[in-house]
């Protein structure tokens, strides 16, 4: 159950190309790996130069993100001043974290009342409460809390496996 629809990252600096696999391949179907959404993102001048760039920027941007899933045919929309309403309504969304000491991406799924549950490409699913989560979730100095949603070019998203249900909320918690 905790690794149920999660693509687990394999590298330290992947979990954004986890983050994005999960989204693409449960929430639309598309048969990606990690693996190939790490290499679709790598697949540009910018880094072919400089294969050392992603580790010096500690990771992939939600610009690659969006450059990689627009040219897959869906919208990638990266969207700033968020509030934690905004997120329920855009489930799933990929959001920047910092919650084991470092910086993270993770799929925020949904929420109960009290906690939310994340798809989290280092551990699985994972719920922690809505206080944690937000004292986690990265605030940047101009655009405030970030999210980065996958769309489906002029469709609108389908209710896919990655919709937080009920009994995925009794997955294990982070305290």
């Amino acid at each position: 159950m905790r690794q149920h629809n999660v693509v687990l990252q394999q590298w330290e600096l992947s979990c954004a190309a986890a983050a994005l696999a999960t989204i693409l391949r449960y929430q639309y179907g598309v048969p990606v790996t990690e693996r190939s959404v790490a290499l679709g993102l790598i697949d540009r001048t910018e880094y072919i130069e400089n294969p050392d760039l992603v580790r010096i920027r500690q990771g992939f941007s939600l610009l690659d993100l969006k450059r990689y899933v627009d040219a897959l045919g869906y919208d990638g929309v990266g969207l700033g001043q968020l509030a934690f309403s905004d997120l329920l309504a855009r489930a799933p969304i990929i959001v920047p974290v910092i919650l084991q000491g470092f910086p993270h991406f993770v799929v925020f799924r949904g929420a109960t009342s009290r906690e939310v549950l994340l798809a989290d490409p280092a551990f699985g699913n994972v719920t922690l409460s809505i206080t944690k989560f937000m004292e986690g979730w990265i605030k940047y100095k101009d655009l405030d809390r970030v999210g980065f949603v996958v769309k489906k070019s002029g469709q609108l998203t389908p209710p896919g496996q990655l919709s937080a249900r009920a009994m995925d909320f009794a997955v294990l918690r982070r305290q």
